[in-house]
């Protein structure tokens, strides 16, 4: 997806954090654009948030249950999707290259030992993005 936002990574066995740009996000991977030659086969804990100010100008449908006298009753109500929580995640680095337009190196990466839970919030993540992105580009696709 073509999505872009901060992210903190830390090279497995280094300490410290540093700062770098994600993009081209997947259910099983990005793209992490930062200042450093990273080696093929490195480890990352990649921790995020992704962006969610979108949300508030989307509206999902959701059942509820009242109780009538004559017992429950399901009513549709229209509401914004919750947000997303701060995520960590490993990742490993697939292949890299160096963009001379951002003079940035980039990353290919994948996540490795993705939890479930995890792996649900970027699919509805991915989701919710490209409901989005169709509806705000429609004139142009």
């Amino acid at each position: 997806m073509p999505v872009e936002f901060d992210l903190l990574y830390t090279l497995e066995g280094r300490r410290g954090r540093r700062s770098g740009k994600a993009n081209d996000l997947s259910a099983g991977g990005l793209r992490l654009s930062c200042d450093e030659d990273l080696v093929k086969g490195s480890v990352l804990l990649l921790d995020f948030r992704l962006p969610d100010e979108f949300l508030a100008s989307m509206t999902i449908e959701k059942e509820v249950f009242e109780q009538s006298p004559f017992g429950l009753r399901p009513e549709s109500i229209k509401t914004a999707p919750p947000g997303f929580a701060p995520m960590s995640v490993h990742a490993k680095v697939l292949v890299t290259f160096f963009s001379i337009e951002q003079k940035k190196f980039a990353h290919g990466m994948s996540f490795v030992d993705i939890d479930e839970k995890t792996q649900e919030e970027l699919q509805r993540f991915i989701h919710l993005w490209q409901l989005n992105y169709i509806r705000t580009h429609r004139s142009e696709l």
